[in-house]
């Protein structure tokens, strides 16, 4: 990306909860009615969960010219501010708010902007080798080699009209390149212009594929999650499963795959300092049930909602001391923290007692949610049907 010039108003305040600007006088947010506002060096902030946003910061003056850069920050109580990007999800939601929303606090220019640009450099009839030139200047990791080896006066007025109909088609792509796009696309670049006609060719097939990688990107994805339902299916089947603890507990499964309870839940953070404090505080409350042993269960969250969600053994009916102790669970983490506004609690089991539903009545529908193994299969299994059919 370039840079371009970045206005200079007064600067606004911005809402240290949900990252709104308000006006410089504001006292409270118009948009969350937060009364806590970022530092005066946080331009713009966005939330991506309850502890984790992306920002645009200014640089201390006192180290030199005052810069705009890129910030990633995470919170929670008792540890450091680094944070670790653990899944694809997040980096793609990271990458969208700052390619859509954040980039112009930059003064910089998306991959599309220089596509549209260079294309309709294409359209006034420039000259191809100061257009090359151009997209070098954007991406010179992938076009350096080209506007080196290519040579106008040895290329025939055929092949500059095709390879000038590829180069916009490649513009296009970059913009939505990953990887192995680009690995692929700069083995062709080394083949140009000893083997200049077989070369187009080959770009030619590669721009085709680039659609079939996209297809084969998500198909991977459906391809784990597949995976993951069917060792869910195993481990909720066997009563040993539930001795696991650490990662491979059936609790960690399910937190690091929320999409099965929702597909909102996707982008779940998980929050084990928080499931630590409430397990050590269920330890203190009931010695006799827990001993040393603290609970296992799900603890996460999504914006200001918080998500906790309890999986009993297959041998055990879920019955209303079970729903209790999901309660308890959320009147703790009430205590620990004032963050969310909002909670989710899934009590999930091989089955139901009789006065379980009856009971259920007396709960919030919106807050309290019983599920049977088999609903949350069956669901899960609905949504992703199709891919589940055998292949023909």
């Amino acid at each position: 990306m370039q840079k371009r010039k970045v206005s200079t108003k007064q600067r606004n305040r911005i809402c240290d909860r949900c990252g709104h600007e308000n006006e410089a006088k504001a006292i409270e947010c118009t948009k969350c009615g937060g009364e806590r506002f970022a530092p005066s060096w946080v331009i713009a902030k966005r939330p991506i969960t309850n502890h984790v946003c992306v920002e645009i910061t200014s640089s201390d003056p006192s180290y030199g010219p005052t810069t705009r850069r890129i910030t990633l920050s995470k919170w929670w109580p008792g540890h450091s501010k680094n944070y670790n990007i653990s899944n694809a999800e997040q980096w793609n939601a990271i990458q969208r708010i700052i390619n859509t929303e954040l980039y112009t606090y930059l003064g910089w220019k998306t991959d599309e902007e220089h596509v549209q640009n260079i294309q309709s450099s294409f359209k006034r009839g420039k000259s191809i080798e100061k257009t090359l030139k151009e997209i070098a200047d954007t991406y010179p990791d992938l076009f350096s080699k080209l506007v080196d080896a290519l040579d106008p006066t040895k290329i025939a007025k055929g092949d500059i009209d095709r390879l000038q109909l590829i180069l916009s088609q490649i513009l296009d792509v970059l913009s939505k390149g990953n990887t192995t796009f680009r690995k692929s696309f700069s083995e062709v670049l080394r083949k140009l212009p000893k083997e200049l006609p077989k070369a187009i060719e080959q770009l030619e097939i590669l721009l085709h594929s680039w659609s079939l990688q996209q297809i084969t990107s998500v198909a991977q994805v459906v391809r784990s999650r597949l995976d993951t339902l069917a060792l869910f299916k195993n481990r909720i089947a066997d009563d040993r499963t539930f001795e696991l603890k650490g990662d491979n507990s059936i609790h960690r499964i399910l937190e690091n795959a929320m999409w099965m309870i929702d597909e909102r839940y996707w982008l779940l953070n998980s929050n084990s300092t928080l499931r630590n404090f409430i397990g050590r505080e269920m330890s203190k409350q009931d010695k006799k049930k827990y001993g040393k042993k603290r609970p296992d269960f799900v603890c996460g969250s999504i914006g200001e909602k918080l998500i906790i969600a309890e999986i009993k053994r297959p041998s055990k009916t879920l019955n209303i001391e079970d729903l209790n102790q999901l309660e308890d669970y959320l009147t703790i983490a009430q205590d620990y923290t004032s963050d969310y506004r909002s909670f989710e609690a899934f009590l999930i089991g091989n089955r139901k007692a009789t006065d379980l539903g009856r009971r259920l009545k007396y709960r919030s529908s919106s807050i309290f949610k019983v599920l049977t193994y088999t609903d949350l299969v069956q669901r899960t299994e609905k949504r992703y049907q199709e891919y589940l059919k055998p292949e023909q």
